[in-house]
């Protein structure tokens, strides 16, 4: 089981939800998919395997989230070939 946490929000993944979530997240092009939010920022929103739960982020949120995710691939390769 894989967690992932933002402010009020905790999503639990199997391994392999994570893995297609985390292609996703990795191949949404701010640029092409922002929109405005609420407050005239520009956000993007990235679906979730939760049909009517998705995640907001601001450009420099999601660099950080993409970061985040990449970390805990390594961590979880790492994992793997310690505990095989």
């Amino acid at each position: 089981m894989i967690n992932i946490w933002k402010p009020g929000l905790l999503l639990s993944f199997s391994f392999n939800q994570f893995y297609e979530f985390t292609k996703v997240a990795k191949r949404l092009n701010f640029d092409k998919y922002f929109e405005y939010g609420p407050d005239g920022s520009r956000i993007v929103i990235l679906s979730t395997p939760f049909p009517d739960i998705c995640l907001k982020f601001t450009r420099a949120e999601l660099n950080d989230f993409v970061h985040a995710i990449d970390e805990a691939m390594y961590m979880h390769k790492v994992y793997e070939l310690v505990h095989g």
